[in-house]
């Protein structure tokens, strides 16, 4: 799928810092299976096969190298692993059971990969496995799906009133009600590679003596610099709005629904990223001057003239404002001109913020970020 085409050289750089994390397993536990926490496993893909890290974006894809998402993974022991969550969207479906929950949380997971693969230019998807065993890692890859929610049938001889089974002639899959948490079966995969993980007994002396190390720590510090900047070169931004009660909506004629305001005919493209006052006045000197034209990255590659303006500097348009629409509501969302976007849409597609990163001077990228990321980002209560 993905491994096996990938240059020898890189796959032994990357097996062997997946080795050099292992070896450090009693840092973390006394357990003789290696340790993988997931965040190093996805940098550590990303950097040895020079692929782009979207994990921390949660989308349905947690890297991308050029047309193919890839779902990164690690696990011990059962092969039945979470493959997405919807606790924030909970209250939509507490009240269903059986096939009906069944279908509804499959439409959600569909709608989700639809809008990933869609955003970022996919062609194909799959998930990319480091699964582990004592003094062992392997790799495996599988096939990464919609649900064929016309085959779903739920499996009557399995789960209770907390979990739901059903299968869709592809694959199994179970629904957590307690966690809000959609599982699949991982089955029948190939071990694509396998090496063996010596464990330090004592991995503390080895990092002491790393650390009097002058050329590591001061690499260290580089890297937290690094760190440091990167966060700082990042805003987030809502495609909603919020009532005084903190009920989310988006207004029907300004925003994602711009095309549709009072005033004059416009283009059913037309449309704009809110830059409310509280935003604007967190982040002063981001963003060029109002009106002065800067590129903008989408998370495709694809690359559009963008600008800050209207009075106040209060929206982020591209320029003209209907190349972003033309690209988020018809490629994207796929949906037909003259359709409202509501924040229920914004929940089922799992998005509802976006994230700016500049990159250099008049050059900036953008991310759409998952439901509840702008709260977590600037920590509102």
């Amino acid at each position: 799928m993905f491994y096996e085409k990938q240059p020898i050289e890189q796959q032994e750089e990357y097996k062997k810092m997946l080795s050099i994390i292992g070896n450090l397993t009693l840092l973390f536990s006394e357990s003789t299976t290696p340790y993988l926490p997931y965040r190093a496993h996805e940098n550590i893909f990303c950097k040895y096969f020079k692929a782009e890290n979207l994990s921390r974006l949660d989308c349905s894809a947690d890297a991308k190298k050029n047309k193919i998402g890839i779902g990164l993974k690690t696990w011990i022991g059962r092969n039945d692993q979470k493959i997405a969550e919807f606790g924030k969207m909970r209250e939509i479906y507490q009240q269903l059971s059986g096939i009906d929950l069944v279908k509804t949380i499959a439409e959600y997971r569909n709608e989700r990969i639809r809008v990933t693969k869609n955003m970022y230019g996919f062609d194909k998807m799959i998930y990319h496995i480091v699964k582990r065993f004592p003094k062992t890692m392997q790799i495996l890859e599988y096939n990464f799906d919609s649900i064929d929610i016309n085959n779903v049938k739920i499996d009557k001889k399995r789960g209770n009133s907390n979990n739901t089974y059903f299968n869709d002639g592809k694959h199994t899959y179970h629904f957590s009600v307690s966690k809000n948490t959609l599982y699949m079966e991982f089955n029948n995969m190939k071990v694509l590679d396998k090496f063996e993980i010596e464990i330090m007994d004592d991995p503390y002396n080895y990092l002491i003596s790393m650390s009097e190390n002058t050329a590591l720590a001061q690499s260290i510090q580089k890297i937290d610099t690094t760190i440091k900047q990167n966060i700082e070169n990042k805003i987030c931004l809502r495609l909603y709005s919020t009532k005084a009660d903190g009920t989310k909506h988006v207004y029907n004629k300004s925003g994602l629904n711009q095309w549709n305001a009072s005033g004059r005919v416009r283009n059913p493209n037309e449309i704009y990223i809110p830059f409310p006052i509280e935003d604007r006045r967190r982040t002063v000197g981001f963003f060029p001057p109002r009106e002065t034209v800067f590129k903008l990255t989408l998370p495709d590659g694809t690359i559009i003239p963008a600008k800050v303006c209207q009075e106040e500097g209060k929206a982020i348009m591209s320029n003209p404002n209907k190349i972003l629409g033309k690209w988020l509501l018809r490629d994207v969302f796929e949906l037909q001109e003259e359709k409202l976007i509501t924040y229920q849409m914004l929940e089922r597609f799992g998005i509802d913020s976006v994230i700016f990163t500049k990159e250099s001077e008049l050059n900036y990228s953008i991310d759409f970020a998952e439901i509840g990321t702008y709260e977590e980002f600037y920590a509102v209560q």
